[in-house]
């Protein structure tokens, strides 16, 4: 078995965290149907997370070969006849070891959804480096976004064990239920407004916001703000060319009167 395929290199840094531990379960299975069956796991480094150490430790008692491997030196699978060998440096040993194989079992890295960055720009919520979605807070809202209404679980957040994706959904859809048993939902105080005479409908604001609050209403003729979805962070103020958005209590006027009155 060869862990760490398409994973932790370059192109993709992260660890995919359940490959090492579902690999050396299904080698204790096939020890367990045959004891005489020889096994060894190609390795990067074994990470097996919380309890699933008690896998590794049973593994190393029932004989299972370890080797560890370096990114710059990746194991070779190459035909030998019918049959296939792999090679790989072992830096124990210090020298090559051809391994003649029946079975070579890829544990291939978890890859985000492709269409994760359109997902992501149609909904207004981010994703990081990696592809993957990202959270608003890692430690206070580890399944919102910044924009209200819209949740994250599973796999779309990060690579993680079945029961991890199953804790994370029960936790989204808590939080998305405490949304809908309210009879209202509070605004913010701070909030955007437009000036429907100065607006040109250039729909600049509607592009720049990053939480969807503000759409041009073609019928208008003028952008809307949805309060709701409004924090308030003021980057449409700030991008309106026609000085027609304002943030309530920091307007144009009121900023500038707070500026002469320091003088």
């Amino acid at each position: 078995m060869i862990n760490c395929v398409g994973s932790r290199d370059k192109e993709r840094p992260y660890c995919s965290r359940y490959c090492c531990s579902e690999a050396i379960k299904n080698a204790l299975e096939l020890k367990a149907a045959d004891p005489s069956r020889d096994i060894t796991i190609i390795y990067r480094d074994i990470r097996t997370f919380a309890f699933k150490e008690d896998y590794y430790k049973k593994a190393r008692e029932l004989n299972i070969k370890f080797i560890s491997y370096e990114e710059d030196r990746k194991p070779e699978v190459v035909a030998v006849g019918d049959k296939v060998e792999v090679k790989v440096f072992d830096p124990i040993l210090n020298e090559q070891v051809n391994l003649p194989a029946d079975i070579v079992a890829l544990s291939i890295g978890v890859v985000p959804n492709p269409e994760n960055a359109a997902i992501g720009q149609m909904l207004k919520v981010p994703t990081n480096q990696d592809g993957f979605f990202l959270e608003a807070h890692v430690k206070l809202r580890p399944v919102d976004f910044a924009t209200d209404g819209v949740f994250m679980c599973g796999m779309s957040h990060s690579p993680k064990f079945s029961d991890e994706s199953i804790t994370q959904a029960n936790a989204a859809v808590s939080r998305a239920v405490m949304v809908l048993c309210l009879d209202f939902i509070e605004a913010e105080g701070k909030t955007a407004y437009v000036n429907k005479e100065r607006c040109s409908a250039c729909g600049l604001c509607e592009i720049n916001c990053p939480y969807s609050a503000i759409q041009v209403n073609v019928a208008e003729g003028c952008a809307e703000v949805n309060t709701v979805l409004c924090k308030g962070c003021g980057v449409c103020t700030a991008s309106c060319r026609m000085n027609a958005v304002d943030l309530n209590g920091f307007n144009n006027e009121e900023v500038l009167a707070q500026i002469y009155n320091l003088n």
